[in-house]
Parts: C-alpha cells; sequence; structure tokens
C-alpha cells in the first residue's frame, strides 16, 4: 500500500493519527503505530522503515508491531482455510462396483479436500487437518480467541494451545461421536423422527461444548494476553481440571496406557533413549540418576561432564555397578582404562550397497560365501546379490568396506549381524534388495516397501510397511506387475487415486512419479536415496515436490516457497 502527496496528507488529518510516516523519527512512528490496530496500513508504515538502522529500543517496539501483525495476518489464514475446507467436516460417498460378487458397495472419503490443501502448502496430512479443525474451533466457540488473535493480542501459538486445550474436553469427544453417528446413520435412517432425534443430539452435544468453551476462554485468555506460552499452557491444563473433572480423571487412566520406551536414533554414533512412564515413575528414576552422578562406585570417563555422567549412571543402574580397571594418576589422567566396558547382546540389521560391494569386491577382495562362527564374518555373495550371517571376534577383510564402527561391532562377540545387499542406482535409490527378476512374491513387496520408505503421495509420511501396494494403471486395463508401475500407498491416498479425483502419472523404477489434483495442479513425488548419489551432476531433487505445468492450458502452478 502507498501514500502520496494531498492523499497521504488527508488520511493522516482525517484519521488524527498524530505523526507524519514520511518525516517522523521512528521512535515517533513506532511510539503511534504500538497503539493502532494491526492492519494494512501499519503493516505499510512498518515497512518504511529500516530495522537494520534502529536503535536497540526502537528495534524492541518494532518486533512487538512486527509480532501483531504476524498474529493479525495468521488470523488471515484461518479464515481462508474456512473458505477452502468448509466450517463442518464433509464426507464424499462413491458408489463402486465389487467384480467378485457382482455387486455395488459404497466407499466413504471424508475430508478430500485436506489433501489438495497439504499438496499445494506442503504441510503434512495430519498437519493440514489439525490445522483446519483449529480454524474451525477459531471461526464457532472460540471465536473470541480468534479475535484476540486478530488484535494482536495473542499469538498463533496462544491460539493452538487454547484449541488443542479445547479438543481435551469430553464434551468435544461427545460432539465429534453423535456427529458421526448422525452422520453414518442419517442416510439410512427412514423416518423423520429418527432424523430428528439424531440432529437434536448434535445440537445438545454442541451447546455442551460450547459452554465449555466459553469457560476455557474465560480462564485461560487473561493468562495468554499477559503471559508467555507456557504459563498458558498451565492455565489451560488448570481450566480442564476445573471444567471437566471427571474427563480429566480418564484421560490419566487412559494415558498410562501409552507408556512406552523407544530409540530415536542420532548423528555422530548417538542415539536418544526416550522413556514415556507416569510422573512419579519418571522423577523416581531422574533422582535416581541424579543421585549417581556423585556415586563414586560408579565408574566413568575422566573429565566427563554431567550430562555424561547421567548417562553413565543410567547405564549402572540397568547394567549393574562395576570396578574400576585402572586407578587415576597424581595428575589426574587415566593410567588405564576408567571404565569396565559392559556386555550386551545386540541384533543389528545392515543394509550395504551392492553397487558399492561389487565394486569392493572385483577390485580388492575375495568375499568367502556362508557363515563365520568363530574366527571372522563374511559377507556372503556369488552374482552379488547373495547375504550372509556371521558371528565372532575376528574381523573380515570385508569389514573394511563398512567402516571402523562396523569392526567394533564386529569385534564384540555378542553381536550378531545379518548384511542384506540392496541394489542402488545412481540417485541413490533402491532398484532391488537381492532379485534379478521380478514376480508377484513376498519379495517383490519387500523391495517396493524398501524403495519407498512412506507413502507415495507427496507430503505422506506414512510408512510404507502399513501401506498398501498400488498399481498405477490398473491389472484389468493392463498394468504390469513391476516396479515401474507398483507403488506404496497408503488406505487414504490409494482411495483418492481410485475415487478422489487424484491421478498418478509418470511412475518410474526407483520409485518417483507425478499427481495431479482434482484442481489441476501439478505435484512430483521423489522417494528418499538410501545412499549418496554417485554422480554430482545428478539434479538435485530439493524437498519431496516440484511443481510444474503438464498442459498449456492448465491452471498455473503453485509458486515455490
Amino acid at each position: 500500500m502507498e501514500f502520496e502527496g494531498d492523499r497521504a496528507e488527508h488520511l493522516l488529518t482525517r484519521e488524527g493519527l498524530g505523526f507524519d510516516p514520511f518525516t517522523d523519527s521512528a521512535e515517533v512512528i513506532l511510539d503511534h503505530v504500538c497503539d493502532l490496530e494491526p492492519g494494512l496500513f501499519v503493516q505499510s508504515v512498518l515497512e518504511m522503515l529500516d530495522p537494520a538502522l534502529l536503535s536497540q529500543r526502537d528495534a524492541i517496539r518494532y518486533l512487538q508491531v512486527h509480532e501483531r501483525i504476524a498474529s493479525w495476518w495468521a488470523s488471515r489464514q484461518s479464515v481462508a482455510l474456512i473458505a477452502a475446507a468448509g466450517r463442518v467436516p464433509v464426507a464424499e460417498e462413491f458408489s463402486v462396483l465389487d467384480r467378485l460378487s457382482d455387486t455395488e458397495r459404497t466407499v466413504r472419503i471424508s475430508e478430500v479436500v485436506r489433501d489438495d490443501i497439504a499438496a499445494a502448502l506442503r504441510w503434512g496430512p495430519m498437519s493440514t487437518q489439525s490445522r483446519i479443525d483449529q480454524a474451525r474451533l477459531l471461526a464457532g466457540p472460540l471465536a473470541s480467541t480468534h479475535e484476540a488473535l486478530t488484535l494482536g493480542e495473542i499469538t498463533p501459538v496462544h491460539a493452538r494451545i487454547l484449541t488443542e486445550a479445547a479438543q481435551r474436553l469430553s464434551t468435544w469427544d461427545a460432539l465429534e461421536q453423535v456427529t458421526h453417528d448422525a452422520n453414518r446413520a442419517g442416510a439410512d435412517s427412514d423416518t423423520d423422527a429418527d432424523t430428528a432425534q439424531l440432529q437434536l443430539a448434535v445440537v445438545l452435544a454442541q451447546l455442551a461444548f460450547d459452554a465449555d468453551c466459553v469457560a476455557l476462554q474465560n480462564r485461560v485468555l487473561p493468562v495468554a494476553r499477559r503471559h508467555g506460552f507456557s504459563r498458558t499452557k498451565a492455565a489451560s491444563n488448570r481450566a480442564i481440571e476445573n471444567i471437566d473433572e471427571a474427563g480429566q480423571a480418564r484421560r490419566r487412566a487412559a494415558a498410562r496406557r501409552h507408556r512406552d520406551v523407544y530409540l530415536s536414533p542420532d548423528i555422530d554414533g548417538l542415539t536418544t533413549l526416550i522413556a514415556r512412564l507416569d510422573t512419579f515413575t519418571a522423577n523416581a528414576i531422574m533422582g535416581a540418576i541424579n543421585t549417581g552422578i556423585t556415586n563414586p562406585a560408579i565408574v566413568g570417563a575422566c573429565g566427563a561432564s554431567v550430562g555424561e555422567r547421567r548417562g553413565e549412571a543410567l547405564a549402572a543402574l540397568v547394567f549393574g555397578v562395576h570396578s574400576k580397571k585402572g586407578v587415576p594418576a597424581a595428575d589426574g589422567r587415566c593410567t588405564d582404562s576408567c571404565t569396565t566396558p559392559i556386555a550386551v547382546n545386540i541384533t543389528i540389521d545392515l543394509s550395504v550397497p551392492i553397487s558399492e560391494l561389487d565394486t569392493h569386491l572385483h577390485s580388492r577382495h575375495e568375499v568367502g560365501t556362508g557363515t563365520g562362527t568363530g574366527t571372522g564374518t563374511g559377507l556372503g555373495t556369488d552374482i552379488g546379490t547373495g547375504t550372509g550371517t556371521g558371528t565372532g571376534t575376528g574381523l573380515g577383510r570385508t569389514a573394511d568396506l563398512i567402516g571402523c564402527d562396523f569392526r567394533q561391532l564386529l569385534a564384540d562377540p555378542a553381536i550378531r549381524v545379518f548384511a542384506r545387499p540392496v541394489a542402488v542406482n545412481v540417485s541413490g535409490h533402491v532398484l532391488d534388495i537381492g532379485r534379478r527378476r521380478y514376480q508377484i512374491t513376498g519379495a517383490l513387496r519387500r523391495m517396493i516397501i524398501t524403495r519407498d520408505g512412506t507413502c507415495r503421495f507427496p507430503g505422506c509420511n506414512a510408512a510404507s510397511t502399513r501401506c498398501q501396494i498400488d498399481h498405477v494403471i490398473p491389472w484389468d486395463e493392463g498394468g504390469k506387475s513391476d516396479v515401474g508401475n507398483l507403488g506404496a500407498l497408503c488406505t487414504r491416498h490409494h482411495q483418492l487415486k481410485t475415487h478422489g479425483g487424484w491421478e498418478l502419472t509418470n511412475s518410474s523404477p526407483d520409485g518417483a512419479c507425478s499427481w495431479r489434483s482434482p484442481q489441476g495442479f501439478i505435484y512430483h513425488h521423489y522417494p528418499e536415496p538410501i545412499t549418496e548419489p554417485q554422480s554430482s551432476s545428478r539434479k538435485k531433487l530439493n524437498g519431496s515436490m516440484k511443481y510444474k505445468s503438464r498442459e498449456a492450458n492448465d491452471p498455473p502452478d503453485l509458486p515455490a516457497f
């Protein structure tokens, strides 16, 4: 927006702003715009200032105004999401002919537009659905929260805390359930009385949820306007305890069923061990770990940090305390190893790129077939596609192909390794897992799952192990059961491809493919390579999607970010 000449002077005089954005100092301008409602005018005034030239005080005021504008702009996005997805969920039905029984059945796909939004904005499907649900709440029972966001009184994170708190209420679960029941039973209802009863149940559930949302906002919004995210979240938790005491007790009991311990691999040889436990147990364990930091019986590395000592204490709690081999010298340095290794049985699956394996086999090594049992470990091969397993303390010469970490693992007699050759192309994508011919067998299915990794729909992260194997060109239309015509699709995106107006094209053996949305936009999907590309001249694939028009008369593609 631009303001020039008499028009600008007239606007400033009429509005009584009390400052001139063209001549006044940044300090004067910021002092005035901080009190204005965020919008295009304030955004334009802010654009006239160079943030790099501001004083420290003015820069902080600039950030205040900028944050309010960002909140106002975020509120506009939720309005657009409602326009795209609708104020209420919509499920579309498709009649499908079952060729085996020669009967028709109905396929229901909910929120069809969600995937178009997700692909257009490069959001994940679940993240998109969460944003749509948030926008619907802000447009409905959480309208006061949306107003506060529009005025810049709270940030989008504050708004998300409130929407997530609302979705934890028992009345939200009840509303979703009765709405679901009404949608499913509405089409099958034969009488007006049944339909009226279902509609009444939905109205009553909506009124109960609206009342809880009003109580939630009355308790949390004043905190959100004054404080940051942590206090707002704490206030929302306290509000739920008071508003939905019985429901909170049920949720606590249900949450205990989700206790688990799992690993999250990091980089450089580290892995994060994550434990979801009840609060009492978790704090008790952490207390024992902190106590172990100063326990002289737990031997650790010399000069270890507090974090390292916590790790050593946790290991000692699990495996027991081990004696010290060496004694530190007078200068504090170790004369021998200060730790006793803890022997653990470990089983490892190891994928070996067959292209690298074959190169080294023919140029440097001769690799034995079969299984090593005590003196070494070999990677079996006859034509580059065999496998071998082994255990032992010795090192086979093929360990040099893997590196130091692999040799260290093999040096432990308690470790058992399974090596599976994997063929990749120059782009690093899977082409074969040890087969030279493709048939409809379990091996072919495993190959597709290994190659794709996830569902082939752009932005979908559903694991390929939970996906269906889809024929791009249907089998009954002449499509072949080969790697170029097969791919992993989750149930939802399989249905969208078959019934929802999405078209999958340009499927290649390495898993790359293209999608055409019902709106005519083109999205490209490339599976993640399992090895680094072997050619620097290969065109880089930035992200999982790229845009280009399919035909000259197609709608323009969405702009790249």
